[in-house]
């Protein structure tokens, strides 16, 4: 039995940060804990076989030491997590990868999994929530259940039953597609395509979703934590951003707006129904009418801070000590 009570200088975690050394998004909430004097620790998964971790199951602690320090989680102390690791990251089988790097992904993800264990805190988001809401068709399952407009979608690895969406048509992942180029990471935007292109391109190697295009619209971003809802209208000089704005976000002005309340019911509805207390949700305002487009359970909003004034990092940490 580990006998903790003989460790000198142990510090009580209240508060979890499951991050990355780089994730800045996690430095506004690391700073606004430290800002109330609330006791916090990071674990940053790049990082994590520096540390020296101890658990005993049986009476549920967990003993965590780097240097000179020792955090202990308990769990009737632990009161909150904050969990910003994509489900894409248990993929082991990576080209390039020695087998000790495969090992190390798969078996400290694995690690920040069990960490469900400490059940007693409020998570945001559980790993096996955000596992369960990153699946798009579960989405656009839930979100037309709720009543959300969603755009004429479906899901193939062919090009011929394509034609009662329209031409051009938009094609996406169907789960996070990022891949090493030249040692360059490379990420798969949103993309709209001709149906001539989409029948001459290699779609039987995977399958993709495939929607109709809503041409002429206005993008919105919203961020919700437990009942509250920011959003923002996304517009390049004063216009809605043809194709996937990401592709333009220097170039795009995020301006802070209020939704319908209906909107905003359904907003915060999806985020319950599928287990989550943070989302980021996409919207599009099309034809006097807001659709439904998918949501990340751990989607950035770092960016939001300074281009629209939202501190979201505040309402986090509201959530997490509530």
């Amino acid at each position: 039995m580990l006998k903790l009570e003989k460790i000198e200088k142990v510090n009580n975690v209240n508060y979890l940060l499951l991050s990355d050394s780089n994730d800045f998004t996690t430095d506004y909430v690391s700073i606004e804990l430290e800002k109330r004097g609330l006791e916090y620790l990071r674990l940053n998964r790049d990082l994590l076989p520096n540390f020296k971790i101890t658990w005993n199951i049986c009476n549920q602690n967990l003993l965590i030491e780097s240097n000179e320090d020792r955090y202990l989680i308990e769990n009737d102390s632990l009161l909150g997590v904050y969990y910003r690791a994509p489900t894409y990251l248990r993929e082991t089988f990576i080209k390039n990868k020695s087998t000790e790097d495969q090992l190390k992904q798969s078996q400290w993800m694995s690690f920040y999994r069990n960490l469900l264990c400490f059940d007693n805190a409020r998570w945001i988001n559980s790993p096996s929530a955000t596992f369960y809401a990153e699946n798009k068709m579960i989405q656009l399952k839930l979100a037309k259940e709720i009543g959300f407009k969603i755009p004429q979608t479906i899901l193939a690895n062919n090009s011929e039953h394509i034609e009662s969406l329209g031409d051009p048509v938009i094609i996406k992942s169907l789960d996070t597609a990022i891949f090493t180029i030249n040692e360059y990471e490379a990420f798969v935007y949103t993309n709209s395509v001709s149906h001539d292109e989409l029948k001459k391109s290699k779609l039987s190697i995977a399958p993709a979703i495939i929607q109709e295009n809503l041409i002429s619209k206005i993008d919105y971003r919203v961020t919700v934590i437990g009942n509250t809802v920011l959003s923002v209208k996304i517009l390049n000089k004063g216009q809605g951003v043809m194709g996937d704005w990401r592709k333009e976000k220097d170039d795009v002005n995020f301006i802070s707006c209020e939704l319908p309340a209906p909107v905003n019911y359904m907003c915060c509805e999806i985020v319950k129904k599928l287990g989550l207390s943070f989302g980021a949700i996409d919207l599009i305002f099309y034809k006097n009418e807001f659709y439904f487009i998918e949501i990340n359970p751990t989607g950035e909003w770092a960016w939001l801070v300074d281009s629209a004034g939202q501190k979201i990092y505040e309402y986090i940490c509201d959530y997490m000590v509530s």
